[in-house]
């Protein structure tokens, strides 16, 4: 795998990777929201395994997008727990997508599917 290359979960289940488990931001939201109505969407690191942070090994940041519309940074410190709630609004439905970055195993993507109603 290249130094550029995205890595995202490709195992389910049981045969997740130790890297998957604790890499792969996973996003806590509802499946189904109004329109133009806030929600909070909050975005942890490693489900099954909490993500180390220390000076060796920490998430720096991840980038929120609605499909391809940037919605937020959030920036951490190793001293910082890598976990952050957000409070938006959504006009339409789309693919939460959220492209992190290890400072030891590089850029992390995840994502889940919202509903925008009326």
């Amino acid at each position: 795998m290249g130094y550029y290359d995205l890595k995202k979960l490709e195992n389910t289940g049981e045969d997740k990777t130790a890297l998957e488990k604790k890499h792969v931001p996973y996003i806590q939201c509802p499946d189904k929201v109004k329109k133009g109505e806030y929600f909070e969407v909050t975005v942890t690191f490693g489900k099954e395994i909490t993500h180390p942070m220390g000076p060796d090994h920490y998430i720096q940041y991840f980038d929120l997008y609605a499909n391809y519309a940037s919605l937020a940074r959030v920036d951490f410190t190793p001293d910082m727990k890598a976990e952050a709630t957000l409070t938006l609004k959504l006009e339409e439905s789309c693919d939460l997508n959220v492209y992190a970055f290890c400072n030891l195993h590089d850029h992390w993507e995840g994502s889940k599917s919202i509903e925008v109603v009326e």
